[in-house]
């Protein structure tokens, strides 16, 4: 079975929208501004040469300038470089480097690049500046951002005008996708220099541990330390704008959660991550709204709790959490309070409340995002083993349709049952049959990797018995709910090699986790994620106002990079680490041998929905409490 659909540019504009990059980092990767600005001033001076080879160069600019990448690519097909020399062969190189760069296909464009650097004679200046240029723009194609920011910077003395203004966009936006820990540690190597302090700034922006007003004190004292830095008299947009985030934040907030009954443990998690971030503001001397609690069980309706919340004269609801209580606020033409559900509805209606924000845990989004990952990461022919029933199908859609639709093919797909050995599946996967020892091809369908959805006591059994059955060295990706949520090497081990993505509440270490992990009781370890959401809903709700004035504003939570799409949904960008010894290793940190070391893009991470239970006898799963 193979399922395959033609790449386009639907990918790139998706994938970038929802990775937070600013609109003029759309606009330069789609090559729709002056990132790469072509060499006008040298085409007037009569520099192109009248012959049949020049007229392809003249339409393959004029496909470029219009957005047209395949004919444009059409057109430099039809060339013979061997019959250009000086000026038109740079060009030839330097338009062929676009389109590539424009089509993903990072390597193509350093050969362009690369053979453009050996034309001996007739370059002009501008052709230089596009080289320089086109080759930050391959960095960036292969999420080499530091290296990317660090040429921006060096290239910005040579622009001016709106050149040198997109520039300096374009390198903020590309330090706003490494880590925090990068960017410390770069910038100790850096300390004096105005990179140096690009890293510093970005750092205080990607501090997720900083409140509202903590993080607004340390940018001016940055500001004050480095009065003449470009960022200093010209502050980035997703910082300026906290000042309105300030002006914005409420004085009372209205809490409606299930605080009994079935969902009562994970009502009261949010709540608590939502408190434990409050009491983190207060205790450092900041305002903090006033809070009141709903318990979402015994209120009879929501017209009753906007009532409520409103006798409290609560400028925010935050909740409801359960599906259908979205849905109906969705369908409605207002809302009395502005209101941050923490879920997702099923339906797109168009006519929302312009004041309905959804912020949710929706292992389909995690599917899409893993899609998005492996392709990044060179991968184009997937197999995928999912469990048998409501929840695996829903995920395995998710993951086709977005697969699909970036042009990736798939060469099978599996559901298992439940079972004590897996080995049988396995083998149905890989289409083995007869004796193992019999089995001399791997892929005879050409996949490359493998999408396994499963919860942890699954996959511990499905990753060694892929190795048994010789497909050890498969990459195999999986969404979150892989991992349990706490460290347990000796379980893990068998999880070793496996790609996932996750909060930085999972992945780091900060005083409010512990905090939390020392106050809450054993037996809720499994909703660690859940008060990870609860932490990044008082955020949210304290600085929405960041979203209202700037399209492109994200907030570094606990949960990931949060933004707001035009549609009130909260995305989330997160990091990604592969098991290693049982535990999970950040892919900045791995090792140069490892298959995923060179690959450092991140996705946005949903929450699972699910704990893992135990007995002396066996070892069972039960969905958790999921709201619908």
């Amino acid at each position: 079975m193979r399922r395959t659909r033609n790449f386009g540019r639907f990918y790139l504009n998706h994938f970038l929208s929802n990775t937070a990059l600013s609109r003029i980092t759309v606009m330069c990767l789609l090559g729709l501004t002056a990132c790469a600005p072509l060499d006008n001033t040298s085409k007037n001076s009569g520099q192109w040469t009248s012959t049949p080879q020049t007229s392809f160069l003249r339409a393959a600019r004029s496909q470029l300038d219009a957005g047209e990448f395949g004919n444009a690519n059409a057109q430099l097909q039809q060339m013979s470089p061997s019959k250009l020399s000086g000026y038109d062969l740079a060009e030839f190189h330097l338009l062929s480097a676009n389109v590539s760069i424009e089509t993903l296909d990072a390597i193509s464009a350093e050969d362009h690049l690369r053979d453009f650097n050996r034309v001996p004679s007739g370059v002009t200046q501008g052709q230089k500046l596009r080289s320089k240029l086109l080759s930050i723009r391959v960095l960036e194609l292969q999420r080499r951002y530091l290296n990317a920011a660090r040429e921006r910077d060096f290239i910005s003395e040579t622009l001016t005008g709106k050149d040198n203004q997109d520039n300096y966009e374009m390198l903020w936006s590309d330090l706003s996708l490494l880590s925090e820990e990068s960017l410390r540690t770069a910038s100790s190597k850096t300390p004096a220099t105005r990179f140096g302090a690009w890293l510093r700034l970005a750092a205080i922006s990607r501090n997720n541990e900083l409140t509202l007003d903590e993080q607004i004190a340390a940018i001016e004292q940055w500001r004050q330390a480095n009065p003449y830095h470009p960022a200093a008299l010209d502050l980035p947009d997703s910082l300026a704008v906290l000042q309105q985030a300030v002006a914005n934040r409420p004085k009372n907030i209205t809490l409606l959660l299930p605080l009994s009954g079935r969902l009562e443990r994970t009502g009261q998690a949010i709540r608590d991550g939502f408190m434990a971030a409050y009491y983190d503001a207060h205790s450092k001397g900041y305002p903090v709204p006033a809070v009141s609690f709903l318990d979402s069980q015994t209120v009879p309706s929501m017209d009753d709790a906007y009532l409520q919340a409103q006798s409290h004269n609560s400028e925010w609801l935050v909740g409801p959490i359960t599906k259908s209580d979205v849905v109906t606020l969705e369908n409605r033409t207002t809302l009395p309070l502005p209101t941050l559900a923490l879920n997702y509805s099923d339906t797109i209606n168009p006519n929302k409340p312009s004041n309905l924000f959804q912020f949710g845990l929706s292992a389909e989004d995690e599917a899409e995002q893993v899609a998005e990952q492996a392709w990044l990461d060179g991968r184009r022919n997937a197999m995928v083993m999912a469990p048998d029933g409501d929840w695996g199908h829903r995920v395995v859609n998710a993951f086709e349709d977005k697969w699909l639709s970036m042009g990736g093919e798939i060469s099978k797909i599996h559901y298992y049952q439940r079972a004590r050995d897996y080995n049988p599946d396995v083998r149905t996967l890989l289409g083995i049959q007869g004796k193992t020892d019999d089995h001399l091809l791997l892929n005879p369908d050409g996949s490359e990797w493998l999408f396994l959805v499963s919860l942890p006591p699954q996959a511990r059994q499905i990753k060694p018995t892929l190795a048994y059955n010789l497909a050890g060295e498969l990459p195999v990706y999986s969404t979150s709910q892989v991992y349990a949520g706490q460290p347990s090497p000796g379980k893990d081990y068998d999880l070793n090699g496996i790609l996932f993505c996750d909060a930085p509440w999972v992945l780091h270490e900060s005083d409010l986790k512990t905090n939390i992990e020392a106050s809450i009781p054993e037996n809720q370890a499994s909703f660690t994620r859940l008060y990870a959401m609860g932490v990044d809903a008082f955020k949210l709700v304290m600085r929405m106002g960041q979203f209202t004035v700037l399209d492109n504003a994200q907030i570094y939570g606990e949960t990931g990079v949060l933004t707001v799409n035009n549609r009130g949904i909260v995305h989330r960008r997160t990091e990604c680490a592969v098991f290693q010894k049982g535990v999970p290793v950040l892919r900045e940190s791995l090792s140069e041998d490892s298959p995923f070391k060179t690959q450092t893009g991140t996705l946005n991470e949903v929450i699972p929905e699910v704990i893992e239970t135990e007995s002396p006898e066996t070892t069972s799963l039960r969905y958790k409490e999921t709201p619908q």
